[in-house]
């Protein structure tokens, strides 16, 4: 780590340089984002369902939002749900979005949720994208109920877009036999992984320069380092990089390096 004389400024990080405010024009594109931003769009371009996995932070959600950010108002209403163990709350969540006063009875609640999504579809009302984060935490019964909202005129459309994001458990919960139903019901998977150790160093001078900041503050060792710790997780690296900005700047460095980066991680 290299302290200020006569070189560069000392690193001056912006808030935001590594924060989860990112606009779809400032998002990171690389080869699996590419494919899965594909993915999605065909989902809804079949108003199927499909399964999107990975590990915790990885990107699932900033994916996804990235592609329904860029639907039409006029045309489409993306509704989000999830992060919630409790399945009646995340029907009720779902509910509320529609517009819906929703019953007291769960059972009750699915069928009125039904009953709403098959008159939009004969009003011609606007195509509903429904996101469900974190569904490997919800009951096999609520899964069940997303697949029901599916069927429509006798099974000839669907009534709206499901996708399902969840942790890799959440796949291998699909082929268990008491999800046949449900697994033939999803045409679409995915599933997202980290960044390898190029897109790492990339991603990290793309943010750095986002927030206009000098794309080198890190060394070749540092990105190396990011890299091997952080395992190509984005949220990983976002908290690493934040925390080495804070203390970069406090202590007056030049450039961030391997060593500083080891200190800061042996912290965690």
């Amino acid at each position: 780590m290299t302290k200020s004389k006569d070189g560069p400024p000392p690193v001056a990080p912006t808030e935001d340089a590594f924060g989860k405010n990112v606009s779809s024009e400032q998002l990171f594109k690389h080869d699996q984002l590419e494919e899965l931003r594909a993915l999605i769009r065909s989902a809804i371009g079949q108003q199927a369902i499909a399964l999107v996995t990975g590990p915790p932070g990885v990107g699932k959600t900033t994916a996804v939002r990235s592609v329904t950010d860029e639907l039409p108002a006029h045309k489409y209403s993306s509704v989000y749900v999830g992060q919630d163990q409790s399945s009646v709350n995340v029907l009720h969540r779902f509910a509320h979005c529609l517009g819906i006063q929703p019953k007291h009875y769960r059972n009750r609640l699915a069928m009125q949720i039904s009953q709403f999504l098959s008159e939009n579809l004969s009003a011609g009302g606007k195509n509903i994208v429904l996101i469900v984060d974190e569904a490997h935490l919800l009951d096999d019964s609520t899964l069940e109920e997303f697949r029901l909202m599916t069927n429509a005129n006798y099974d000839r459309q669907s009534p709206l877009t499901v996708i399902l994001l969840g942790q890799p458990a959440l796949r291998l919960r699909m082929k268990a036999s008491d999800f046949e139903a449900l697994s033939q019901r999803i045409p679409y998977r995915y599933s997202l992984e980290g960044l390898d150790e190029d897109e790492t160093a990339n991603y990290i001078r793309l943010r750095l320069s986002a927030a206009g900041l000098s794309a080198d503050i890190f060394s070749a060792e540092g990105l190396q380092f990011i890299f091997q710790v952080c395992q190509g997780v984005p949220r990983r690296i976002n908290n690493l990089c934040s925390l080495a900005l804070l203390r970069a700047k406090s202590k007056k460095l030049q450039t961030i390096d391997a060593a500083f980066l080891k200190e800061l991680a042996e912290l965690d």
